[in-house]
């Protein structure tokens, strides 16, 4: 199967739109420049004809390019089966770019419906020592549990956040900055008052002021509170 799918994707392929995700990307991984939504498609026609669980049975070692790896996360996210957790468990190790993280975890839509088992399944990911599977984790919290039961959760786990790289760190700082849109004030209290990394501290100040959802003022404050804050470091 995994020829057929290969050739499928191959025909898919965008020579334009593989340069510029190149540019993206580490340079060891290989693309044939198959876009999201068509990926997406595949994965929905794979599934409709019964045959997700062949593909899946592919060992992931044998894919030579991103767009298998992806179109496998996305069978693995939608494929609705007793053995998800498991299934997902075995797959995160092998997320190598924040595209197969970030797509992988925003097809994950039944974490909104199951909040606790997605909580307590992959809540140990916060302290992993690898740089995409703590990723993975605030990936999914960002998408799936900015709301009043978890946000306190949140801010604990982030108190005591051990980076590895900078794609986690970009993930942590992507979350405050949607923590401040949903709960400005506590963010705000948690930014200006918590020993954070200094690299999170700063690009979460600046995401949030890129954000159009946080008025001016908010910014104009935020920005003038962290230099303050930078300056007494």
């Amino acid at each position: 199967m995994r020829i057929e799918i290969l050739t499928k994707l191959q025909q898919e392929a965008e020579q334009e739109y593989q340069n510029f995700s190149a540019k993206l990307l580490p340079r060891n991984i290989k693309l044939l420049g198959v876009r999201i939504p068509k990926l997406r498609q595949l994965a929905t026609q794979i599934l409709r004809e019964g045959r997700a669980e062949e593909y899946l049975r592919i060992p992931v070692s044998e894919f030579e390019y991103q767009e298998e790896l992806m179109l496998y996360s996305l069978l693995v996210a939608q494929n609705k089966d007793a053995h998800k957790v498991e299934r997902i468990k075995n797959f995160v190790p092998y997320i190598n770019s924040w595209a197969v993280c970030d797509v992988f975890c925003s097809s994950l839509k039944d974490a909104k419906k199951q909040q606790k088992i997605y909580w307590d399944s992959f809540k140990f990911y916060s302290q992993s020592a690898k740089e995409y599977e703590i990723r993975f984790f605030y990936v999914l919290v960002l998408s799936y549990f900015i709301n009043d039961e978890y946000s306190e959760k949140i801010f604990s786990l982030i108190q005591k956040q051990k980076y590895i790289g900078f794609y986690d760190k970009m993930a942590v700082a992507w979350l405050l900055s949607m923590m401040f849109v949903k709960y400005p004030k506590p963010t705000e209290d948690f930014l200006l008052t918590t020993p954070l990394d200094e690299f999170v501290f700063k690009k979460s100040i600046s995401k949030i002021c890129d954000s159009y959802q946080v008025t001016k003022e908010a910014k104009i404050r935020l920005r003038t509170l962290a230099s303050n804050k930078s300056n007494n470091r």
